[in-house]
């Protein structure tokens, strides 16, 4: 049943991620939906399957990408992998835990991304983290978590409840 829950999330925030995430940019800024599903993916499964299902998402993602192919499926299946590490055994219902997972799983990300997209141009490197990362995970973030609100209000069981 759980597997069934996660493929219906996923295709859901493939749906956002590809029609509303491009409608509701503001300067250009998105939000990263399958950076979301990620962190949501490793928390519900653990290491092992954050890391798996963040490559194969990052690796559907960089079919359709400018960047080098693998770059996606690399930078998603180390968010993953930590996010299931460090969300171990955390308030994943508090809404600021949940904020602060979803904006550091965005900075890790692009960190990756970009610091091998850029290939050691530190000046690059840094314009893109300050004038496209941060306000992307912070957009990311509150969109996130006005989606959980959402579907967790209709829902029977939250989809990111504590750790019994």
């Amino acid at each position: 049943m759980k597997g069934i829950r996660d493929a219906l999330v996923l295709a859901v925030v493939l749906l956002l991620q590809t029609t509303l995430a491009h409608r509701i940019g503001i300067a250009g800024i998105r939000p990263d939906l399958l950076v979301a599903f990620v962190v949501y993916f490793g928390w519900v499964r653990g290491a092992i399957a954050g890391t798996a299902g963040g490559f194969c998402v990052g690796l559907y993602q960089d079919l359709d990408a400018a960047g080098p192919l693998g770059l996606n499926a690399l930078s998603k299946s180390v968010v993953g992998f930590l996010t299931a590490k460090a969300g171990f055994r955390v308030h994943r219902s508090n809404v600021a835990v949940r904020f602060v997972f979803f904006f550091v799983a965005t900075v890790v990300h692009d960190l990756i991304y970009f610091g091998i997209d850029t290939a050691g141009d530190t000046g690059q490197l840094l314009r893109r983290l300050l004038f496209g990362t941060l306000p992307t995970a912070l957009y990311t973030s509150v969109c996130t978590l006005l989606l959980l609100r959402i579907t967790e209000r209709f829902s029977r069981h939250p989809l990111l409840a504590d750790e019994v």
